[in-house]
């Protein structure tokens, strides 16, 4: 039955053992994985491989080179106290992305999680900002603007309006990433622009914390994307999507197809160019029904840990 309703520096690496054969670009599909606790990829596209390299450390192996692009991330809710995930390159070579999943008090912990690989494609945009707050990679034109501490702009060519905004804490290059940090979303001054924030576990706002930005738009082919306030309902989003709330912290994203084989990623983001003030984790997890998957939004472990409604940025990338 179908729903119609309406971080520190990176510290040593793995050597590397695998060869790049093509570079991700324009012709790339959408390239993302579903894997569980044990590193086993459960859904994928353009996926080789996952390996579980230790406790809450994976490497997912595209059939691409990925280096160019950016990584977003989240995990399942699957603990009683979320557990989050963070990215960089691939630590076994350019076709890989390097995932941690921590708990809130940044012990390495395993944990399910979807990845979304961005790269340089018609429809979607994205930044990776590093550590010094440069801009290190970017869809071919973006601007940033550092407004202080923890807080920037990043201004694209063309609109993002009808866009997602999606964001991981993430070493820009293939390093370790130490710090269990936050990044959050929202609006710039004008239509191309997207505000972003970092935080602290403790909610206040924090420098030299790398992120890697994703803009998945309405255009973007075989997405399912939504900007939901904390009532559940949308203000913007694909056709035939849309969210609803079920109870305290829990949202349903519905879509006119199957989701379970989807990657689905959400970051906490305001509807506007509002700030995003309360810092909450999203988790993803199973939908009442086959084409709808639960987002849980809980305040940071610093704050109790417990449901929270806030506004949220979410997309489900699909084959």
């Amino acid at each position: 039955m179908f729903l119609t309703r309406t971080l520190v520096r990176a510290g040593a690496l793995l050597p590397a053992v695998l060869l790049a054969c093509t570079v991700a670009s324009a012709s790339a599909a959408n390239l993302f994985a579903t894997a569980n606790a044990a590193g086993v990829l459960i859904s994928g596209n353009g996926v080789s491989g996952v390996t579980h390299l230790g406790p809450g450390q994976y490497e997912v192996t595209f059939t691409l080179n990925v280096s160019a692009c950016a990584y977003v991330s989240t995990t399942f809710n699957t603990y009683p106290g979320a557990v989050q995930s963070y990215t960089a390159g691939g630590h076994l070579g350019v076709n890989g992305v390097y995932v941690e999943t921590k708990n809130q008090g940044g012990g390495l912990q395993d944990g399910g999680f979807n990845l979304v690989v961005i790269c340089d494609v018609p429809n979607q945009r994205f930044a990776v900002v590093g550590y010094a707050s440069d801009l290190v990679r970017s869809t071919p034109g973006a601007v940033l603007a550092n407004l202080g501490a923890g807080r920037y702009t990043v201004t694209f060519t063309s609109s993002v309006e009808s866009c997602a905004f999606l964001a991981t804490v993430g070493d820009p290059a293939n390093g370790l990433v130490y710090n269990p940090s936050g990044v959050y979303t929202g609006s710039g001054a004008n239509a191309k622009t997207v505000y972003i924030e970092t935080k602290n576990p403790g909610g206040g706002l924090q420098p030299g914390v790398p992120f890697h930005l994703a803009v998945i738009c309405t255009t973007t082919p075989r997405t399912h994307i939504a900007v939901t306030r904390a009532t559940g309902v949308p203000i913007r989003g694909s056709a035939m999507t849309s969210t609803f709330r079920t109870g305290l912290g829990r949202y349903q994203l519905v879509s006119n197809e199957a989701l379970p084989p989807c990657a689905v990623v959400a970051t906490r983001g305001s509807i506007n160019g509002g700030v995003p003030f309360n810092p909450t984790t999203l988790e993803i997890a199973p939908g009442l029904t086959t084409n709808t998957m639960q987002i849980q939004e809980r305040a940071l472990s610093f704050f109790g840990g417990a449901n929270f409604d806030e506004a949220f940025h979410v997309a489900a990338v699909c084959k």
